[in-house]
């Protein structure tokens, strides 16, 4: 079963007198718990693609089925709740609340969508990818690795439908990207968990179950 489907995904921008470009009609699918690299040169086209899944922008043309839901049609306020609910997101940037305990950074979403239980589910979340020893430490107290941990967990809040990550290990060194991907890879083979992973490194990429390839727009056959 299909977990996104776009159909003739177009996006342009106007940043002067000439447009650009960003997708040039993208025909995709991505099936209910697939871990999918996203993959190709800079301005091909990879985090404007993720940015559209994620609701996070508008196309300028052409359709986007999350889970059969057609969310080029929803309103503003019902985009943001669906995204809220349903799409968790991990990027390059932590971006983690820095006066927040790692405890407090996973239950802050869960907060917003009025969850019950919201700090049980926090520790519980931090166990999951190997924080349980530093729920009380604030994010200056934590490597690179496992600021990046937090954001994993905090993204699964929600019980999100799919993960959606840019660049998940662009700040950080050869062993933690592993040990963030092979903790992808633990999410998506035991919790059955969808996530698409935009990356520019091929290493990072193999570790996927298939890799998509964007160039010019376009997802580029190889």
């Amino acid at each position: 079963m299909e977990m996104i489907r776009t159909g003739n995904l177009k996006k342009s921008y106007m940043p002067g007198k000439v447009e650009v470009k960003a997708l040039n009609g993208v025909d995709t699918s991505i099936e209910h718990g697939e871990f999918v690299a996203i993959m190709g040169p800079s301005g091909g086209g990879k985090s404007t693609f993720l940015n559209l899944v994620g609701m996070l922008d508008t196309p300028t043309s052409g359709e986007i089925y999350i889970d059969g839901s057609d969310v080029t049609k929803m309103n503003s306020n019902t985009r943001a709740e669906y995204r809220l609910k349903h799409i968790g997101f991990v990027f390059q940037f932590f971006n983690l609340f820095n006066e927040l305990t790692a405890v407090e950074n996973v239950m802050f979403p869960m907060m917003l969508n009025k969850q019950s239980g919201y700090k049980y589910r926090a520790k519980e979340l931090l166990n999951l990818v190997g924080l349980g020893d530093r729920l009380h430490h604030l994010p200056s107290e934590l490597s690179g690795g496992q600021q990046q941990r937090v954001t994993i967990a905090r993204s699964l809040a929600n019980d999100p439908k799919m993960l959606l990550a840019d660049e998940p290990t662009g700040n950080l060194d050869t062993k933690s990207s592993i040990e963030i991907i092979e903790l992808f890879r633990k999410l998506n083979q035991e919790r059955g968990q969808t996530i698409v992973m935009v990356t520019h490194s091929p290493e990072i990429g193999g570790m996927a179950d298939r890799i998509i390839h964007f160039r010019d727009g376009i997802i580029e056959n190889l």
